[in-house]
């Protein structure tokens, strides 16, 4: 993400402009206190700021959060992002807790590169080490569980990776000026603390449901984001409704049920039904990818602002988001049922072979809600023939070589080049399955599959390019950012949203 000045941040100050909120952090030297830009406090003079590009940066130079607009609960930092491929993973990493029993050396071999080079690179886009950036990250996490989760002080202490209640309260003393407990004091009892949508609600709370509220970067578009996942949600898997997305889990070895609502405040709220309550912040990390919840719509948009094709569609729905995947080898099975048919076939035939292959959730997570089924893992459909499920015979081998890849590779050590080559390599893969990989499973903003009838579809409709080619030269002008021009060019087909029907083309390719 390009670096923004001090004279930009402190104008940013001044009008509590929200497009900024987690772009940049406040630090006031007089108070020796950190605010995002919205905070609603008194603005300190110029002379008496300094600006960080993250909450963990400011943390490692002494600054101590604000309890009054909480830089915790901040829209996703940019610190990393869009600045360095191998600073993004490590942070990412970082994020699952590779330094909570890893070392940094452990990581640099994880990413493949010394650990004097990941310092160097670390700190030049961040601002910190890496192991202040997880010391402050685990503070900061600490203190969202407290204010936005219904955990216990004791869970959020093991869970945060301090290891021991008193290591936890000593830590939240000393970043905060407070015991822990005094966060949870200052809440009131009712609305503020029951995290809840009302009885009624299709996918309601149980009493030991474990509850985490995310903030999504502003604008956000929830509806179309839930319209294109109840589109393509699978039988059994998935349960998908006005305000809700739903799915059936497996991290560890505990399944789970995680339940996605879209509150009218704009947030999200996670509720976690199952015996590994651990998995909470790890769910909250995926959450956050999967529905893209920290783009930077704003600056985003800037880029299309006088696109004559994309701006009109921008004006429409200023909040489009890319749609991540929760697994991707999920998303590459999905890909490859979806190539040459519509979205509602593909769906059957991923129903399919959940039902047959997946594991079966236990009643007690899921009655009630639709979802019976685990995704099943690539080990549990090697070497079965999937043609019985409705696949032709040729479909059925590049799906058994993308199982057979997933199988024998792990895919979590793999780099993003590395897996597209991989998946590239198997016959039956062409660009737009590449594409449209990238685009949701790996999270590429500059993923564009050109060739994707619905996208042509849209641009034909706003008097864009109608053939790939054509379409594949105009979006240079939109880079870095192509997968969001996507986005704005498959909801030109809203409201006949099935309009998208054939998703892709890849057979040329596969002739070749």
């Amino acid at each position: 993400m390009e670096q923004i000045s001090d004279d930009i941040c402190y104008t940013a100050l001044l009008a509590r402009d929200n497009r900024f909120d987690g772009r940049f952090y406040t630090a006031v030297k007089t108070t020796g206190i950190f605010c995002r830009p919205i905070c609603p406090a008194v603005t300190p003079k110029r002379q008496n700021v300094t600006f960080f590009p993250s909450a963990e940066a400011a943390i490692a130079h002494g600054f101590r959060p604000c309890l009054r607009c909480r830089p915790e609960a901040a829209p996703g930092s940019a610190a990393a992002a869009g600045v360095h491929a191998t600073v993004r993973r490590a942070v990412r990493l970082i994020e699952e807790g590779a330094l909570i029993e890893g070392s940094v050396e452990d990581l640099a071999d994880r990413l493949g590169l010394g650990a004097r080079h990941l310092r160097r690179i670390f700190k030049d886009h961040t601002g910190v080490s890496p192991q202040d950036h997880a010391k402050a990250r685990r503070l900061l996490r600490a203190r969202q569980l407290i204010v936005d989760s219904n955990m216990s002080m004791t869970e959020i202490a093991d869970i945060a990776g301090f290891g021991s209640l008193r290591r936890f309260n000593d830590a939240m003393k000393t970043a905060y000026g407070h015991a822990p407990t005094a966060f949870r004091r200052g809440i009131k009892d009712g609305a503020d603390r029951k995290i809840t949508s009302g009885n009624d609600h299709p996918m309601q709370l149980q009493k030991d449901d474990m509850v985490l509220r995310l903030k999504p970067r502003q604008p956000f578009d929830s509806d179309f984001l839930l319209g294109f996942f109840r589109a393509r949600s699978i039988p059994g898997l998935e349960a998908v409704g006005d305000d809700y997305y739903a799915r059936g889990f497996l991290l560890g070895l505990a399944p789970g049920l995680m339940i996605c609502r879209f509150l009218r405040n704009g947030s999200v709220e996670i509720c976690l039904r199952g015996e590994d309550r651990s998995s909470l912040l790890d769910l909250g990390g995926r959450v956050r990818r999967l529905f893209d919840l920290d783009a930077d719509m704003t600056a985003i948009c800037a880029v299309f602002a006088d696109d004559p094709l994309l701006a009109p569609l921008v004006k429409r729905r200023p909040g489009l988001r890319v749609p991540g995947c929760w697994d991707r080898f999920e998303l590459a099975v999905r890909a490859v049922l979806g190539q040459q048919v519509s979205v509602a076939a593909a769906r059957t035939l991923a129903g399919r072979i959940v039902v047959q292959y997946g594991q079966a959730l236990p009643n007690h997570l899921v009655a009630g809600t639709g979802i019976t089924h685990l995704f099943p893992q690539p080990e549990i459909l090697q070497g079965h023939d999937l043609v019985p499920v409705g696949l032709t015979k040729r479909r059925a081998q590049t799906l058994g070589d993308v199982i057979d890849l997933f199988a024998r590779t792990n895919m979590a050590d793999r780099s993003d080049n590395d897996i597209l080559a991989d998946l590239a390599a198997i016959k039956g893969i062409g660009p737009w399955t590449l594409n449209y990989f990238a685009l949701r499973g790996l999270g590429d903003p500059d993923a564009f599959p050109a060739a994707d009838l619905g996208i042509l579809k849209g641009s034909a409709q706003g008097g864009g390019p109608a053939t790939a080619k054509e379409l594949e030269k105009q979006s240079l002008l939109w880079r870095p950012w192509r997968a969001y021009a996507a986005q704005y060019l498959w909801s030109a087909l809203i409201p006949d949203a099935d309009s998208e029907n054939k998703e892709n083309d890849d057979d040329p390719d596969i002739e070749n």
